[in-house]
């Protein structure tokens, strides 16, 4: 059936009349940012107030936090562009589904990964390969219940499926004489969404498990976020910045999460402002009861992360990239990686990505 045009007009007229009455003008609020952004060189201080929300009587703040080492950067840091090595393996992992049909006579799924390995300043081709797993038994399509297992299941199942296979090529092409840089087109920080605590607790499992495997190839890896557009863990932070005593910031908690004044900004609005082209934030964590559990499970492996604001000849793009510690503790894996990622969202179009991850997604 079509859309009735007369009835919804007078519906748009009034959203019209709403939107008028709203600012859409972020530029007095990006300005308040940015001089706090400035003025923030201080880690002494950053610190304190961190110590501050991670005690008893304050909840509530899941913004950024400096990384818990000794040479951390101060979290108004801007990195420039480093040098490009000669010579890198860089292997991007990239999956898609076909997720189970109710109405169907067979019941049954597909997970297919794509990789994409690239020899950056060597003569060699690229490989491509992929790798699909149909599963069509009761006790992989069916949860305990007799129940079809719901979408997000199958999601999850797709996300430790890229992580493990990204791993086990890394093992493979691990070359002591040569950086090996890992790519994966999602945040680090997973979480299983289903509904089931065992299957939950064994994804979660065997998704630290690749995290292990990549660490021992002793690979460089990232997750790329190419639309951080919800995020404002920095935002958070430079709010946290306001509260000069505890006591006052234990009376005003509440605000922890909407950010104050500079509610409604994002960190992308920030770094596209105070990052010049091929530059890099200060790498952070996110102080959240989820990367905690990350950390648990060994200090290598909780998750950090740093915006960067890749460029080509066209335009310029703002990015998050998520780093595990073994990574982010290690200035030179840093620089590699931040050098490399600038050069592969040269090589290709108008949409400066990644050139690797677009052929692992296109595989």
């Amino acid at each position: 059936m079509g859309l009735e045009f007369n009835r919804v007009v007078e519906q748009v007229y009034k959203m019209g009349a709403m939107l008028e009455n709203i600012d859409f003008d972020l530029s007095q609020t990006i300005e308040i940012a940015r001089q706090r952004f400035a003025e923030q060189s201080d880690l002494a201080r950053v610190n304190e107030r961190i110590e501050w929300v991670r005690s008893s009587d304050i909840s509530g703040y899941r913004g950024a936090a400096p990384v818990d080492l000794p040479d951390a950067e101060p979290i108004n840091a801007t990195i420039p562009e480093p040098d490009l090595p000669d010579l890198a393996t860089i292997i991007a992992t990239d999956g898609s589904q076909v997720y189970p049909d109710e109405l169907a006579p067979v019941h049954y799924y597909l997970i297919n990964t794509g990789v994409f390995v690239y020899h950056h300043g060597q003569n060699a081709t690229p490989e491509q390969m992929t790798f699909p797993d149909l599963r069509y038994h009761k006790n992989h399509v069916h949860d305990r219940y007799g129940r079809l297992i719901r979408n997000r299941v199958v999601d999850d199942r797709r996300t430790v499926a890229e992580i493990q296979r990204l791993a086990s090529v890394c093992w493979d092409r691990r070359k002591a004489d040569m950086p090996l840089i890992a790519l994966y087109d999602n945040r680090l920080m997973y979480l299983p969404g289903g509904d089931d605590a065992g299957e939950a607790r064994d994804l979660m499992a065997d998704y630290i498990a690749g995290l292990v495997h990549l660490h021992d190839a002793n690979a460089i890896l990232a997750g790329y976020i190419d639309s951080p557009f919800r995020s404002r863990r920095v935002i958070q932070l430079l709010h946290l910045m306001t509260f000069d005593s505890h006591e006052d910031l234990r009376l005003q908690q509440a605000s922890l999460a909407s950010a104050g004044d500079m509610d409604g900004l994002r960190d992308v609005h920030l770094f596209q402002h105070v990052l010049k082209r091929g530059e890099r934030s200060a790498i952070m964590v996110q102080s959240s009861p989820q990367n905690k559990e990350f950390r648990d499970r060994g200090v290598n492996y909780e998750i950090a992360f740093f915006y960067l604001k890749t460029y080509n000849d066209y335009t310029s793009h703002i990015v998050r990239v998520d780093i595990p510690m073994w990574v982010a503790r290690d200035k030179k894996k840093v620089n590699l990686l931040h050098a490399l990622l600038v050069h592969q969202c040269k090589l290709q179009g108008r949409n400066p990505y990644p050139y690797a991850l677009t052929r692992a997604d296109e595989l």
